[in-house]
């Protein structure tokens, strides 16, 4: 499917659901993404710094549960499988661990990743990019699975997600300009293309599902 296809499915799906989705994005942001929670910490007079350590070990901490159940809450929103709603982002805390242990290990060979070169390091999270909606789908699924899933579903397809993610640039532009204010309404649309991104790729791959 066509990136073009992907954003206006995304649109279509967006439609009387932009509350909640901007809502469980935001929510969601606030566990998993460090640049939201310093810029929170920020408004209350606390340092980067300071905040460092405690920011990284939540992120770490929550950030594999609080991903799957936003990929749960995004997969809702595509399929209209559930009504979606807030509750999605922590509906996973019962295979907490699960969801620890693969938020550490995407992490971990990323930094290496990184470490070798930035290349392989990007190459890494495309590879494990779908790991979470796999988990998200399918509570049962190890950590080893979701990791080889996501793999052998990126094969052949890691460069279009790649553009598929910077072709939003230009609406980030966009979103600083408002002084980020748009961007509540395009890290939403973004997630939703994502999930349907991982939608398509499930069709693709057939053999695995």
């Amino acid at each position: 499917m066509e990136r073009v296809e992907l954003k206006n499915r995304a649109k279509d799906q967006l439609r009387g659901n932009w509350g909640i989705a901007i809502g469980g994005v935001l929510l969601a942001a606030i566990f998993i993404d460090l640049d939201v929670i310093y810029n929170i910490a920020e408004r209350f007079g606390l340092e980067r710094v300071t905040l460092s350590v405690p920011v990284n070990l939540l992120s770490i901490f929550l950030g594999g549960v609080i991903s799957t159940g936003l990929c749960k809450l995004l997969l809702n929103i595509a399929t209209k499988r559930e009504k979606p709603n807030v509750e999605n982002i922590f509906s996973y805390f019962d295979i907490y661990l699960k969801t620890l242990g693969l938020n550490i290990l995407i992490s971990i060979a990323v930094i290496i990743g990184s470490i070798l070169f930035i290349i392989p390091g990007i190459i890494v999270a495309l590879m494990f990019s779908q790991a979470f909606f796999i988990l998200a789908e399918d509570r049962s699924k190890s950590i080893t699975e979701c990791l080889s899933e996501s793999a052998e579903m990126m094969k052949g397809y890691k460069w279009e997600f790649f553009v598929l993610e910077l072709s939003f640039i230009g609406w980030w532009i966009v979103s600083a300009l408002t002084l980020g204010i748009g961007g509540l309404w395009v890290a939403p649309y973004q997630k939703v293309t994502e999930a349907n991104f991982y939608l398509n790729l499930k069709v693709s791959n057939k053999k695995l599902y």
